[in-house]
């Protein structure tokens, strides 16, 4: 029983082999195409006032923190083209 089974491995694994080299004889270079509207981020704001409310204050954070997530929002679709290669 052990030399039949041998015999059999032996056999499927040889049909499974080539003898042909495959050889490379084209090289094609992709590139990625990034939509320009996510490549630029809202700007950042600026507060310039000296005498600040709290009003002004909450106002600029909620700026603050919706340009910084417009920009990672971007970021994640860039990430998500070039990781698709």
């Amino acid at each position: 029983m052990t030399i039949a089974a041998f015999i059999m491995i032996a056999a499927v694994l040889a049909s499974c082999q080539t003898t042909e080299p495959r050889v490379l004889t084209q090289i094609e270079v992709q590139k990625i195409e990034v939509p320009r509207s996510i490549l630029t981020c809202s700007a950042e704001p600026v507060y310039g006032s000296v005498t600040v409310s709290v009003k002004d204050l909450m106002r600029f954070a909620d700026q603050l923190a919706k340009a910084g997530a417009d920009c990672r929002s971007k970021l994640d679709a860039v990430k998500r083209i070039v990781e698709a290669r």
